[in-house]
């Protein structure tokens, strides 16, 4: 099992996003601040990198870096409409966005941002989701806490790895959610075999798991995914079980 432990490492250190205030991921998302802050105006209340890269759980192939934009409640325009004006903002400006859940994807100098449009209101996050039309009420901030202090940064990187390799479709959070849940149990320090113990996880239980957004108890998470798109992330990981290759679960 150690060389199969120093395999994995490798693999999410392949595709790791460097996390600080020098990297070019950090410079790459000051470039596009003052595009945010036109956009913003009055409105605006903050700034801040979040996401993935705040939890260090970035890996390259998803997204570089993510920019949370704080706004306060703008009269007569709903989340939904908030979001797609940054949408049509964006490419008014030539910057070619591509839509995202709750995020607005760009390209810039080969670094891939999302930026998340948000609405502050009684301490808690708007956000609009775009594959379910709903606007959804939590703390991003909480759920930056919660992964960044988790212990179980790598495991989520590899399994993001896992899931963009096999082209899978699971929300980021939700894949949060269900390693930590996968994970409750088990050890630190033993990548390898934790990301076996979360494949089991997803084979087997993952499908009737119920994962609740921490930060509001009402989002259900795991109903970000249909019934056929849930059985289809388990038997991928029945398949990954099965074979007990590698180079063919992550590379």
């Amino acid at each position: 099992m150690a060389n199969a432990e120093q395999y994995v490492a490798s693999i999410v250190e392949k595709y790791r996003v460097q996390v600080d205030t020098g990297s070019p991921a950090h410079c790459a998302a000051d470039k596009i601040l003052p595009l945010l802050k036109n956009w913003g105006k009055q409105y605006l209340l903050g700034l801040t990198l979040s996401g993935a890269y705040g939890k260090n759980t970035a890996v390259s192939l998803v997204s570089h870096v993510d920019v949370l934009i704080a706004l306060s409640p703008v009269p007569g325009m709903p989340m939904k409409k908030v979001f797609w004006n940054l949408f049509e903002y964006l490419t008014e400006q030539n910057l070619r966005p591509r839509t995202r859940d709750v995020s607005v994807q760009l390209e810039h100098k080969g670094f891939r941002i999302d930026l998340v449009p948000s609405c502050r209101e009684h301490n808690q996050n708007l956000l609009f989701n775009k594959k379910t039309g709903a606007v959804v009420a939590t703390d991003l901030a909480q759920h930056v806490h919660l992964i960044a202090n988790s212990g179980r940064q790598q495991e989520i990187s590899a399994m993001k790895i896992w899931r963009e390799r096999g082209r899978l479709v699971i929300p980021s959070f939700y894949l949060e959610l269900a390693v930590l849940r996968a994970l409750e149990k088990e050890p630190f320090g033993h990548l390898a075999e934790n990301v076996l113990a979360v494949m089991r996880f997803l084979s087997s239980r993952f499908e009737k798991a119920v994962l609740r957004d921490p930060a509001n108890a009402e989002n259900i998470v795991s109903n970000d995914l249909s019934a056929d798109e849930r059985d289809t992330i388990a038997d991928a990981a029945r398949k990954a079980l099965y074979e007990e290759n590698w180079k063919k679960l992550l590379w």
